[in-house]
């Protein structure tokens, strides 16, 4: 998966300063969803800490960095997390219908896969 746009700008960030907050993502970068952005990145394989802070009113927020090992490497740590395709039971069945096997074939394979889910 190809990073987005601001999810480089993130990466680029985090490699250059110590941490960002929402705040500083949607004020200086305009980022308005900087935990999903963070995903990405961890998605794409980037260790990624989290720190739960709280500010001088009492309001917590989170502080992302990159993890000490992050840091120093100009790659990601760890293999990129492969989304796997949701498969619904009326999609194996029309495509078992679509390869013109028994129904009562579906209904087996159904009830077994059900079963196990």
């Amino acid at each position: 998966m190809k990073l987005s746009r601001q999810a480089r700008t993130v990466r680029d960030h985090l490699a250059a300063e110590k941490h960002i907050t929402s705040w500083q993502a949607e004020g200086v970068y305009r980022i308005r969803r900087l935990a999903s952005r963070i995903d990405e990145l961890v998605a794409d394989g980037f260790e990624v800490l989290k720190e739960e802070q709280q500010d001088a009113t009492g309001q917590r927020y989170i502080r992302y960095a990159f993890s000490e090992r992050q840091r120093v490497a100009d790659v990601p740590l760890h293999p990129k997390r492969i989304r796997e395709p949701r498969v619904s039971f009326a999609l194996i069945r029309n495509v078992m219908d679509e390869m013109e096997f028994e129904q009562e074939d579906i209904k087996e394979l159904i009830a077994t896969l059900k079963e196990k889910a």
